[in-house]
């Protein structure tokens, strides 16, 4: 049996999706804060099971039977901290259940992102790998599409696309193929050991996303680079709220430094397909 954690989140839902397309669903089970709102799995046929990364009882229960987890570490907006020892609870609640193996998404390009907010996964990645249960790890980002996706929609809203991004350049994936992918890897064996960078096929820069948002609106759009204080201006003046600020203020810090700038083949190679073009993948969070 597969279990899927955090599966009511909208990343474990597109890999049950996925599951669900190759397995029958008795082979899958899935893990929840709030059963109450995975009824349309439970009505699939898919076992639903309550569980909370910081009850380890209730994990253990959850755990029950299972040969192969993932443990869904897409809670990007959680403390450092505190998402750190939840997923240390997460893998040593495997360990203890005798899983056989454990997947783990982990952040994209993690060896080369300055972000405090992510300083948490280089230990997670290292207890994960520490013997026992045989594990993977899936270096991924479903939400990077929908953050430079933002800065498309401010553009459309203004006369130019502001950003401080200087000239750096992105390689967001889109969020179907990067679960598409995990739902691979939890159902193929051969992947113990591996650590998976999945990146978008191809680098894409400001001014793309100025071309793509000038194309979706009708008007003549351009790219034009800020300081981070011209940028805090614009983003209030457009609604972002204040104490979020630093966080995105971090992640063009990272993508000046040149984190989430190199695409790999990793992506390509689990799908058995090229993926998604960045540029088309952040035009599918637009639509979203």
């Amino acid at each position: 049996m597969i279990l899927v954690t955090g599966a009511n989140g909208a990343f474990g839902r597109l890999v049950v999706d996925h599951l669900l397309t190759r397995l029958p669903a008795a082979e899958i089970a899935v893990s929840v804060r709030d059963p109450g709102r995975s009824a349309d799995l439970a009505g699939r046929g898919i076992t639903v099971r309550r569980a909370d990364f910081d009850d380890p009882a209730a994990l253990a229960r959850a755990l029950d039977g299972a040969d192969t987890v993932l443990i869904n570490g897409t809670n990007y907006g959680t403390e450092p901290a505190r998402r750190g020892r939840q997923h240390a609870a997460a893998i040593d609640a495997v360990r203890s259940a005798a899983a056989k193996r454990l997947v783990i998404t982990s952040y994209q390009d993690l060896s080369h992102c300055p972000m405090p907010a992510v300083a948490d996964f280089p230990g997670t990645e290292a207890r994960a790998m520490a013997g026992g249960t045989a594990a993977t790890i899936l270096r991924l980002s479903s939400v990077l599409d929908a953050v430079v996706a933002r800065d498309v929609r401010w553009a459309m809203a203004s006369d130019a696309l502001v950003a401080p991004a200087g000239r750096a350049r992105i390689t967001p994936a889109a969020p179907s193929d990067l679960a598409e992918a995990t739902a691979r890897v939890l159902r193929e064996p051969g992947h113990e050991g591996m650590t998976y960078e999945l990146s978008g096929p191809d680098a894409i820069g400001w001014d793309d996303l100025a071309a793509l948002a000038a194309e979706l609106s009708g008007r003549d759009l351009r790219y034009r680079p800020a300081a981070d204080d011209e940028y805090r201006a614009f983003a209030l003046g457009l609604g972002f709220p204040e104490q979020a600020l630093g966080m995105l203020l971090d992640y063009y810090a990272a993508l000046r430094a040149g984190w989430a700038d190199a695409a790999t083949g990793d992506l390509a190679r689990l799908l058995g397909r090229p993926p998604t073009a960045s540029i088309d993948a952040v035009r599918q969070a637009l639509a979203r």
